[in-house]
């Protein structure tokens, strides 16, 4: 009776580490599929107000960068 108990807790671990490896192996395949998450996104800053906004949310011209349209026309008429 003791080396069938034996028996049924080994396959039980066995099982047990199986299934955890899978977890892990899934996970870890889920970090490498998406790697635009922890990339950092340029930013600009606004020649006016000086605030730090992302480079797509910006509006350039020439070559200065501003976060609105008003910031961008008030320094280009001066």
């Amino acid at each position: 009776m003791g080396l069938f108990k034996l028996l049924v807790l080994a396959i039980v671990v066995f099982a047990g580490l199986t299934l955890w490896r899978r977890l892990q192996a899934r996970n870890a395949g889920r970090s490498t599929r998406t790697p635009g998450i922890n990339t950092p996104e340029p930013m600009v800053r606004c020649k006016e107000c000086r605030v730090h906004i992302p480079a797509d949310k910006a509006l350039r011209s020439k070559d200065d960068w501003y976060c609105c349209a008003e910031h961008r026309d008030t320094h280009t008429h001066e």
